[in-house]
């Protein structure tokens, strides 16, 4: 008997479908990766416009654990043709052939959040995952959100020791908790997710999955971090567009990754932070910029002082145990005094016991408050000093009192040559040129409450945070302050430490160099690019002030300490920085034996000479023939200031 027409017809279609294939042009799905983060109802919130995208008029399967409120949302604010919940919690139910028959029935399939080890661990090899797979093949949606977007990158942090934290995995990013398979879904090939991005502060957490995957198995791999209240669509053709609060981090290995003992340490992490409107190509790898719409050009910006910067992330004793070590014993003569700044002087009195017990001496603690602003005694122990110490000292009160005659000749003093100043905890804000405030708030960047003031800029073109990853209150705010201060007044750097690692900026053969100490790295953000913008999108779509999240083109991470400094510009001594601002003046005889001819130019009213360590060894308030045959030979830089303490004249001379 022939067949019949309908029997024919059918027979090619199948056939058409098996070539298709077996060669590998199967139909693509569409995919919607959320960040996490609680939907909001009303057409602009910053759920609903990706949503509908990807379930209007369609059928929706919505599977975890448990069943939700997520099926209402989808059918009322998005416009499903129809949504269900199913709670698939036993390996009976994944793999039952009623579940796959089901499954396949709805055009979405969307996982809700949870733990993605359960859903490793159950769905796996599972009638779900064929469901899953079947749906994607055939043109399909697939979703997830938190743990549901996990497990849909081909590398998946499976979570079965518990989850892992981001101090954790830069300080050995072969520890137990690191758990990556690629056995799973694979509907995004050569990536790895995260999720609750700039929330939780994985920004260490995801390089250090990619420092995993490089160090125990040469797997390159690109990261995408999305931040909670953030998603991409992505269509057939693999363009992702970018929806919500924050960014979609994409991060990329440019440098090697190796280990210091079990320190994770990058040579250079390329790091693309992509707004809502942006857009980024999952096949070629090409990221588009629809709306940075702040161009900015830090690249050819340098640190240039010529002085040393010690700058520690915790508060506390312990904390910077090694770092009152190196400033004793690595920095100048051991026996150098040290002038210790705080507000909280039981905090100060622990470390100068500690600073004495490395073998510095005559150290003092001075409480930094407008009441000594024009103190004459504190004024001759700034000038004298080739040591300090910042610590504990209040944002507010700190700044009033630089407003001060002795505030004013304390900043001279630290821009100073070869001077050293040491920043403990929080104090490591205020050598940078940005000083982010409110940091310490739960919910600050959400709310965009911290604040960005200028710091002593003894970095002039550098933010530091200190206190990263010190608890999960403060993550958001430490992960996010930093990108958003580089754009907001255009800084090429930004530097994170944490409680276990504290940094030295020093001259070393003329290059100002950054050097990182400690059981964890100094993390190091370099802006490479031109495009920056921020967030303009609030929960709800309503009015607002949008969380304090920036957007960039090109960033880059490095993971440093000792064994691997960056150079950050060449050393230029203040007598040459300042030399638009202040007259040189030639100084004789020079070389000089025993005695020096110094004027007073016009509008000095003081002058000082320092050591190339930066103590003072003389000064005085008037012109003078000094005998200065007591000092050792050597270079020896003079500086003459006003009455405001701001710097005049400059000069140099050797002694014989």
């Amino acid at each position: 008997m022939r067949p019949q027409a309908g029997v024919r017809i059918s027979t090619y279609f199948i056939t058409i479908i098996l070539v298709l294939f077996s060669t590998g042009i199967a139909a693509q799905g569409t995919l919607l990766i959320v960040g996490g983060g609680s939907e909001k109802n009303g057409a602009n919130s910053w759920s609903t416009p990706p949503y509908r995208w990807a379930v209007e008029g369609k059928r929706v399967a919505i599977i975890g654990m448990e069943t939700g409120s997520l099926a209402p949302y989808m059918k009322n604010q998005c416009g499903a043709a129809f949504a269900k919940e199913f709670a698939l919690n036993t390996s009976v139910l994944a793999n039952a052939q009623e579940t796959y028959d089901t499954l396949i029935t709805y055009d979405v399939i969307f996982f809700r959040g949870g733990d993605q080890w359960d859903y490793y661990n159950l769905y796996r090899n599972s009638k779900i995952q064929d469901a899953v797979e079947m749906k994607y093949n055939e043109g399909g949606c697939i979703g997830g959100t938190s743990a549901g977007m996990h497990i849909l990158s081909s590398v998946v942090f499976t979570a079965e020791n518990g989850t892992v934290y981001p101090d954790e995995c830069i300080e050995n990013p072969n520890n137990q908790y690191i758990t990556l398979a690629d056995d799973f879904l694979d509907l995004r090939p050569g990536f790895v997710f995260d999720t609750h991005f700039c929330e939780r502060g994985r920004f260490g957490r995801l390089t250090g999955f990619l420092a995993n995957l490089y160090l125990n198995g040469n797997n390159d791999v690109t990261g995408l971090g999305m931040d909670d209240m953030t998603c991409m669509t992505i269509d057939a053709s693999g363009l992702g567009t970018v929806y919500g609060t924050g960014c979609a981090n994409i991060y990329r290995r440019k440098g090697d990754f190796r280990q210091n003992g079990t320190k994770l340490l990058a040579d250079s992490v390329e790091v693309v932070q992509l707004l809502k409107g942006c857009s980024f190509d999952f096949n070629t790898g090409i990221a588009f910029f629809e709306t940075l719409d702040r161009q900015i050009d830090p690249r050819e910006q340098t640190e240039t002082g010529n002085y040393t910067v010690l700058a520690s992330g915790g508060n506390l004793l312990p904390d910077n145990s090694g770092m009152i070590t190196h400033l004793v014993q690595e920095c100048g003569n051991v026996s150098d005094p040290v002038l210790i700044f705080s507000g909280d002087n039981a905090l100060a009195e622990s470390f100068r016991n500690k600073i004495t017990e490395a073998g510095a001496t005559a150290t003092e603690i001075v409480n930094p408050t407008t009441a000594l602003g024009q103190d004459a005694a504190l004024a001759g122990k700034i000038s004298g000093a080739s040591k300090m110490l910042f610590l504990k000292n209040s944002e507010s009160t700190f700044r009033e009192f630089l407003e001060t005659d002795n505030g004013r000749l304390l900043k001279t003093k630290l821009h100073s040559d070869l001077m050293i100043s040491a920043f403990a905890g929080e104090d490591a804000r205020f050598a940078g040129k940005t000083v982010v405030g409110n940091y310490l708030t739960e919910l600050a960047s959400w709310y965009a409450e911290m604040t960005f003031n200028p710091g002593l800029a003894l970095l002039g073109n550098t933010v530091i945070m200190p206190q990263t990853f010190l608890n999960s209150d403060i993550y958001e705010n430490t992960s996010t302050a930093v990108p958003y201060a580089m754009s907001l007044d255009t800084l090429k750097y930004g530097i994170w430490l944490t409680n276990h690692s504290f940094m030295k900026i020093s001259p070393v053969n003329e290059n100002v160099t950054l050097t990182g100490f400690g059981t964890a790295p100094v993390m190091l953000l370099t802006n490479r690019g031109t495009l920056s913008g921020f967030s303009t999108q609030t929960g709800s779509g309503g009015s607002g002030a949008a969380r304090q999240v920036a957007g960039f083109d090109k960033l880059s991470l490095s993971l440093i300490d000792n064994t691997n400094p960056v150079i950050l510009g060449k050393a230029s001594p203040a007598f040459i920085a300042g030399q638009d601002s202040a007259e040189i003046i030639q100084v004789y005889p020079n070389p000089a034996g025993s005695i020096v001819s110094l004027p007073m130019p016009q509008g000095a009213k003081q002058w000082q000479i320092s050591e190339p360590a930066g103590k003072t060894v003389f000064s005085g308030t008037e012109s003078a023939d000094l005998n200065v045959s007591t000092l050792s030979p050597g270079i020896y830089f003079i500086h003459w200031t006003d009455a405001r303490h701001q710097l005049v004249a400059v000069s140099k001379f050797v002694k014989n």
